[in-house]
């Protein structure tokens, strides 16, 4: 797991930190961004993360539209949306747009680490 990189979308503070913990004590690297817009520039900039973890309720835009500019730059980088709310009807529009999978707030440690390591492990 060493020298993972994990990009982490997610405009909530106390979010992030609780993520940036498991992903720390796992030893993946993070980086974080707020805002899709960020999110696109981050991909664009050349960076390429082994992993996004794209928070689907942005200030600024949707994780859809996001995964959907993002796609353009990195096409092959698993995403794994994270919501609090439940998506019922909206999965297999995700899942369309390029997301890779889903998983609900608030999630248990081992649950995030298995979908992690699901697509970088």
């Amino acid at each position: 797991m060493q020298n993972k990189h994990i990009l982490v979308v997610e405009d909530d503070d106390m979010s992030f930190i609780y993520i940036n913990q498991i992903l720390n004590l796992s030893n993946y690297k993070t980086a974080r961004v707020k805002t899709g817009i960020d999110a696109i520039e981050y991909c664009r900039s050349g960076v390429k993360p082994d992993l996004i973890l794209l928070d689907i309720q942005l200030p600024d835009m949707d994780g859809k539209k996001a995964s959907i500019e993002i796609r353009k730059y990195h096409d092959g980088i698993p995403i794994i949306a994270q919501t609090a709310s439940q998506i019922g009807d909206q999965r297999e529009q995700l899942l369309e747009a390029g997301i890779d999978d889903l998983i609900i707030k608030p999630f248990a440690v081992e649950e995030l680490l298995e979908k992690i390591e699901k697509y970088i492990g």
